[in-house]
């Protein structure tokens, strides 16, 4: 749809847990509005400004075995915001991830009661997703930056 390119994905469904005291710790936080689980930690906290504060320990995540989400409502505009942290992967933090709309989108389509949302990952390079919830699925529409261009040659 012009220079947005929307990707097609099922819908990932969470339960909600006790936090691990790991996951808090090496967040920097000690409190938060709930933490839940599916294929990654999924942590909601009570503000945007919350989730552009953190400087998690990333590589102390290891021993919990999963990617970490942090989401929070957003502001203006914004449905809600997040951030994706990798521990144990090159990239610590991921500066737009459209996998891990795919827990969120259900998650706040159920609480904004809405199926349609605009989302902002706060990363440092950050990046705004046209969200969707149909049915089982999830509909995830972002702007793709170039960062390489190269040949390959097989042989």
């Amino acid at each position: 749809s012009g220079d947005w390119l929307t990707l097609d994905f099922p819908a990932w469904r969470t339960e909600r847990v006790s936090p691990p005291p790991l996951l808090l710790e090496t967040l920097g936080i000690m409190t938060c509005k709930e933490v839940r689980v599916g294929r990654d930690y999924l942590v909601v906290m009570e503000c945007q400004q919350q989730v552009e504060a953190l400087r998690p320990n990333i590589s102390a995540m290891l021993p919990l075995g999963k990617m970490v989400c942090v989401t929070a409502p957003g502001e203006g505009e914004y449905d809600f915001v997040s951030r994706f942290f990798c521990p144990g992967e090159a990239v610590a933090e991921d500066p737009v991830t459209g996998s891990a709309h795919s827990m969120l989108i259900p998650y706040w389509a159920e609480k904004r009661n809405k199926t349609k949302m605009l989302a902002r990952q706060i990363s440092e390079r950050g990046g705004d997703l046209r969200c969707q919830l149909v049915g089982e699925r999830v509909h995830i529409g972002g702007q793709a930056t170039t960062y390489l261009v190269g040949k390959v040659l097989l042989r």
